[in-house]
């Protein structure tokens, strides 16, 4: 299969909704042996070879490859609504070797825009160790986008696994082609506890959902667009109230808000079997 001929098959079908051959609810998602590392930087060159797997709930289409240090996985979606919250929440990946779906296993990503001084202190956390020049430098942008992974804390009462001294990066990016987004994700094996080629696994995507970060964004707005409105009315007393069902005291306003399909929170899960070396 071409690259043109994948980028209809995956971005096309994911705006246009057309449904695919396989749907995660049901048949195991066979991920391809990747033989040489790919290159993570949310583009789909690297995957030019495989047929996208469709879950029909969120529209998003997805497919994953793996090698003997990693599992990559790379997700479409094309459906604004879909996708409306995802830099509010981020995207969770959960993966387990085990026969449960279990949330406690997994790694939480993120896209952030971070000012110079925040990126420094970011920088500097890590451990890197940064001149004055080149903070200088770094300062000179006004902002910067960045991909952030952080491990998903165990619920309370688990066991929490044993920690390593340094785990093994996961990596992240995002970009957008033309109205789809696309992510791209690299997780390396040695964090999957008994996963390795040819193995089962099962991998859940989540993220969207109401946060406190967008209700407080909501409401920001409405409070602004309720001074203009008055400012405008001037003095007048009509004697009517507001009749739009989110006015001030409004208390059902917020159920209103977390009904609406933008906020909506989507996840699902899917049987994975690890693609192994030809022999």
């Amino acid at each position: 299969m071409t690259f043109k001929r994948f980028a209809i098959t995956l971005i096309i079908a994911a705006l246009a909704g057309l449904s695919m051959p396989a749907s995660a609810k049901d048949a195991v998602v066979e991920s391809i042996w990747a033989a040489l590392p790919l290159t993570i930087d949310g583009a789909i060159q690297d995957w030019n070879d495989v047929t996208p797997v469709t879950d029909k709930a969120s529209t998003a289409k997805y497919a994953l490859k793996n090698d003997g240090a990693n599992l990559y996985i790379v997700m479409v979606l094309g459906d604004e609504v879909a996708r409306s919250t995802i830099l509010y929440t981020g995207m969770k990946v959960y993966v387990t070797a085990g026969p449960k779906k279990v949330k406690d296993t997994g790694l939480l990503f993120m896209q952030k825009q971070l000012t110079p001084d925040e990126l420094i202190a970011s920088l500097e956390k890590k451990g890197e160790v940064l001149t004055e020049e080149k903070k200088a430098e770094i300062r000179k942008q006004k902002s910067y986008t960045v991909f952030v992974e952080e491990a998903i804390a165990p619920k309370k009462g688990v066991a929490e696994p044993a920690a390593e001294a340094k785990p093994e990066p996961a990596l992240f990016r995002s970009t957008m082609r033309g109205q789809a987004a696309i992510y791209e994700f690299k997780i390396p094996l040695s964090r999957i506890a008994a996963a390795q080629p040819g193995s089962a696994i099962k991998v859940g995507f989540e993220w969207g959902g109401m946060t406190n970060e967008i209700m407080k964004s909501i409401m920001a707005g409405r409070a602004s667009a309720g001074s203009t409105a008055r400012a405008s009315a001037g003095s007048s007393d009509s004697g009517f109230s507001d009749t739009s069902g989110q006015g001030e005291g409004d208390g059902g306003s917020f159920a209103a808000f977390t009904r609406d399909k933008r906020y909506s929170k989507h996840a699902f899960w899917a049987d994975v079997k690890l693609a192994a070396p030809a022999k």
